[in-house]
């Protein structure tokens, strides 16, 4: 808790809010004149008398969420009731603020969750993202950020997390991956809880694939070492050598609590890879010609057949590894292909994010610039969002 100073800093601030704790014994002008032509007993001046009690007990729950945040060992348990699963909740504009104050005193004050400054696990930013900055996939807007937070959550998880995300190229595979490294580390991709591998950049060769295995496995046990937190990212998962695969089993596989220590390490393996993702598209066109919406599939439409083909995929060796085979992958996550109207919005988040004025029409021709599939429907966008922040050039000279 706050000492010297900064304590006196802080009461003198809560006594500034509405609502801030008054002296014992203190009387209100209005206590005890409601008799009928009081000016205190006028029903507007009691309307206001109700907002401002409820303004002051806001104020309060701010500072009771702000202070058990920042100072979870001093937090009482009647604080900490009030600000858990069944109590009051903050809407999301209302914790983003309460995490930006969060964030800039702890950038001079050691306030860290579990210890670790490294580790941020900032779930409301995730999830803004998710739904904010992330186009026509409902599916993992649902799943990423409830299996994320739940698995991070835990005390004691029997075994590492490993999503695997499946799609075509340009549906948002690398945004999701980017968004749940910047919202759960501080530094992001520098972070040294942190690896991505890149399957056709650090694994090339074949022949090399021994030499490899001792680097990968070297790398995943230096990196739990550094961190109690890490995160695991390969990319073009599909082309990942047999042998690379297997050694990474026995780190998804279920272990036995250790006695000796009081939490198990939390790790989390992304897979993102294109495959089958035609098996995707396939389900969802049937789907749409079938008079369901897109908000209406579900992952029970889709995981099934997805997990199915992969299994059954001949020409690479991730649907014959340990990992699909024994059940280790904990969710294949579908990513839906993109339609017209998600690519207009990728056109114009890349605007957006370069400060840029857009006009509708615009966006129209941004959008249609892009090559539609099937043939006949042209309905998905063949490249998703892919190179949509390159096409916006264009328009700019």
């Amino acid at each position: 808790m706050l000492r010297g100073p900064w304590r006196q800093l802080w009461l003198f601030f809560l006594l500034l809010l509405p609502g801030a704790p008054e002296p014992r014994g203190a009387s209100r002008p209005w206590e005890g004149t409601d008799e009928p032509g009081s000016a205190w007993a006028w029903p507007g001046f009691q309307r206001l008398q109700e907002q401002l009690r409820a303004a002051g007990a806001l104020s309060k729950r701010y500072w009771t969420l702000f202070s058990c945040q920042v100072w979870p060992d001093d937090c009482d348990e009647d604080e900490e009731a009030a600000t858990g699963p069944l109590g009051w909740r903050l809407p999301l504009l209302g914790q983003r603020y309460l995490d930006l104050l969060t964030t800039w005193y702890c950038s001079f004050k050691d306030c860290c969750p579990r210890g670790d400054c490294r580790i941020s696990n900032n779930f409301t930013g995730l999830e803004w993202d998710l739904n904010v900055r992330l186009h026509g996939q409902h599916l993992v807007q649902q799943l990423v950020l409830r299996t994320v937070r739940g698995y991070l959550e835990t005390p004691q998880p029997e075994k590492a997390l490993a999503l695997s995300f499946h799609g075509w190229s340009g549906t948002g595979k690398n945004f999701v991956a980017r968004m749940l490294v910047e919202n759960l580390y501080r530094d992001g991709l520098m972070s040294d809880c942190v690896r991505m591998f890149i399957a056709t950049f650090h694994f090339p060769h074949p022949k090399y694939v021994d030499l490899y295995k001792e680097q990968l496995m070297s790398q995943i046990r230096e990196t739990q070492q550094l961190c109690h937190q890490t995160l695991f990212i390969f990319d073009e998962a599909e082309k990942l050598h047999p042998g690379l695969l297997e050694v990474l089993g026995p780190h998804l596989e279920r272990r036995a609590p250790e006695g000796h220590r009081a939490e198990s390490p939390w790790t989390i393996f992304l897979f993102l890879s294109n495959l089958r993702g035609d098996i995707i598209n396939e389900v969802v066109l049937k789907l749409l010609k079938a008079g369901w919406s897109r908000e209406e599939i579900t992952m029970e439409h889709l995981e099934p057949h997805l997990q199915a083909e992969i299994v059954e995929t001949i020409d690479n060796g991730f649907g014959h590894s340990r990992l699909v085979k024994e059940n280790l992958i904990d969710y294949f996550i579908p990513f839906l292909p993109l339609e017209y109207r998600h690519v207009r919005l990728c056109a114009r988040d890349a605007f957006l994010s370069q400060e840029l004025l857009y006009k509708e029409e615009t966006l129209d021709e941004i959008a249609q610039m892009m090559v539609y599939v099937p043939k006949e429907e042209q309905l998905f966008s063949s490249q998703g969002c892919k190179s949509i922040s390159q096409r916006i050039n264009y328009f700019l000279s």
